[in-house]
């Protein structure tokens, strides 16, 4: 990727404050486009991407209503480039995903599209400075990158989190609303380490960002179904996890 030379460190640092303090932080679609500087142009290729994502066939509960692919990225503390990683296979420990754990998922890597968006990199420029702003110095970053793409009828109905309740086993999590459509439900809730419930909140608007401290912090989405029964529904989100690389 290229790099953005925009300033974006007074932004990052408001964020980084708020999580910081609250161990999550949500950022409304109106402000993450102003400090993304993009246009009408950019947001539409960007969201077109989620119309080429691959039906998920790793669900161990049998359901057909996720589609996804996945790519991971190097950031170098200090840096402002943001680097592609070799393919590989997405892998999360049983004790993580009850589900979906200890089983290698071969998913689709990334579009050409999605990658050399402008969106891509200033979103993951801005996340960087956020959480080298809450740990207080610079972090190389490994980033993962899940576009997904929910979708529910009247036969099934969609889960963003099949899961339940949980972390992910990384340093930050982020979900980004893409688009929200036909939608009822997918409510996020936010709890403390102990499961203790801090705020309940429905991404709606395009753009709309929670962050989270993994380590401190658990989340889950409810069901969604079809607000108009005629058509189906669907739900896409990117969702971001930062991990610490290891010194």
């Amino acid at each position: 990727m290229d790099t953005v030379k925009k300033p974006i460190e007074r932004h990052a640092a408001v964020i980084a404050q708020l999580l910081n303090q609250n161990n999550y932080v949500f950022v409304s679609g109106k402000q993450m486009t102003n400090m993304l500087t993009t246009n009408v142009d950019e947001v539409i290729r960007f969201k077109h991407c989620w119309n080429h994502l691959e039906r998920d066939n790793y669900m161990a509960d049998g359901g057909a209503y996720r589609y996804r692919r996945y790519g991971q990225f190097y950031k170098a503390k200090g840096g402002q480039q943001i680097v592609m990683l070799p393919h590989e296979p997405y892998v999360q420990p049983a004790y993580i995903n009850h589900l979906n754990g200890d089983v290698e998922r071969y998913f689709e890597p990334l579009t050409d599209r999605f990658v050399t968006s402008p969106i891509l990199e200033k979103l993951l420029l801005l996340m960087s400075e956020v959480y080298d702003g809450v740990e207080g110095r610079s972090i190389d970053w490994n980033i993962r990158l899940h576009p997904y793409r929910i979708i529910a009828d009247e036969v099934e109905k969609g889960e963003p989190t099949p899961e339940g309740l949980h972390r992910d086993g990384v340093t930050y999590i982020a979900s980004l609303m893409i688009n929200r459509i036909n939608v009822s439900g997918g409510v996020t809730t936010i709890t403390d380490a102990s499961g203790t419930a801090l705020e309940s909140l429905t991404l709606e608007k395009t753009f709309d960002l929670i962050l989270a401290d993994d380590e401190k912090t658990m989340h889950q989405v409810t069901a969604i179904t079809p607000l108009s029964s005629d058509k189906c529904a669907y739900r896409d989100v990117l969702v971001i996890a930062f991990t610490k690389m290891e010194e």
